[in-house]
């Protein structure tokens, strides 16, 4: 857990229980959500600083309570008009989307890509949307790849270079998890949405590593849901979206670098908390707007545009 000056709260950085680090209007509503979603609590959910609670206080509002505000703010930052109707947390597509796992849902131990919060929505004209959200308090960087270290992994002469990652992307070491029965898809779905793996993430250094072996490999993973879920055609558009802290700094970098590697390929927007506390201001939420600035200290918005 990273620690971030200009935080202050108990002598503990840890509450005594995970739930008193949501406002207090939603601590029910937070332990039926984790229960009716099968969300798994991080080891630090009841950190000061932890980003899973954070995720719950920002979007618990909208759960239950009124969305148009909210979803007029996410239609503006994609460019599609959308209406949301049921926010979902720590959401894992089912297994044939990424087949990261055996099956359809992931068993004990089983680890897969899980999007912090999911708006699941309609377009004007009717069809299904869903816009998946990591969401960033304090972190100072994505998940990296672990297969560039793995003993296992024969081939790290393709981490170490993206020309012979985009030529043969077969010779990853993520395309086949280990003891698992079938190969992941992310390279597959890239392709097949763009034409090319290549033409996915066009920006990709050439003469550098492979573009997915640090910062960029959480977010690839999720826009592959993303794409994933349009392919299976279980919405027709879906976006990944990235909402931080306003001054989380070195997170906002990242993405800068992520949307960098995408260029038009995708959008990569930027959703900054201090826009969804906004959203529940103009619902009437003044109680949990008030708590939410003073919480995480976002007073003002800085005004910065990842």
């Amino acid at each position: 857990m990273e620690a971030w000056p200009g935080f202050t709260g108990p002598r503990s950085p840890m509450w005594h229980d995970w739930a008193d680090g949501i406002f207090q209007d939603y601590r029910d509503l937070a332990k039926r959500t984790v229960r009716d979603d099968s969300v798994g609590l991080h080891r630090y959910a009841g950190h000061l600083l932890s980003s899973q609670a954070f995720a719950f206080n920002l979007f618990l509002p909208f759960r239950e309570g009124q969305r148009g505000s909210l979803a007029r703010r996410v239609s503006n930052l994609v460019g599609d008009e959308l209406t949301i109707d049921r926010v979902v947390f720590e959401w894992t597509p089912p297994g044939h989307v990424l087949c990261e796992i055996d099956g359809e849902w992931p068993g004990p131990q089983e680890p897969a890509t899980a999007v912090d919060v999911v708006m699941w929505g309609w377009l004007a004209n009717g069809r299904r949307a869903a816009v998946l959200v990591e969401v960033k308090l304090t972190e100072d960087k994505f998940t990296h790849c672990n297969g560039r270290d793995s003993r296992g992994n024969r081939r790290k002469d393709v981490c170490r270079s993206a020309r012979l990652f985009f030529g043969g992307p077969r010779d990853c070491y993520l395309r086949r998890p280990v003891r698992k029965e079938r190969d992941r898809r992310y390279w597959e779905i890239f392709a097949r949405s763009h034409g090319t793996l290549r033409h996915a993430f066009p920006n990709a250094n050439m003469d550098g590593e492979c573009p997915f072996a640090y910062d960029m490999q959480q977010p690839m993973r999720n826009l592959a849901i993303a794409r994933g879920l349009e392919q299976e055609d279980m919405v027709q558009k879906a976006w990944y979206v990235l909402c931080a802290h306003d001054r989380n700094p070195d997170i906002a970098a990242h993405w800068r670098d992520w949307q960098e590697l995408v260029g038009d390929a995708a959008p990569a927007p930027f959703l900054p908390a201090s826009e969804v506390i906004g959203a529940g201001e103009e619902e009437g939420l003044v109680d949990w707007a008030r708590y939410m600035r003073d919480r995480y200290r976002l007073y003002h918005s800085s005004g910065h545009n990842a």
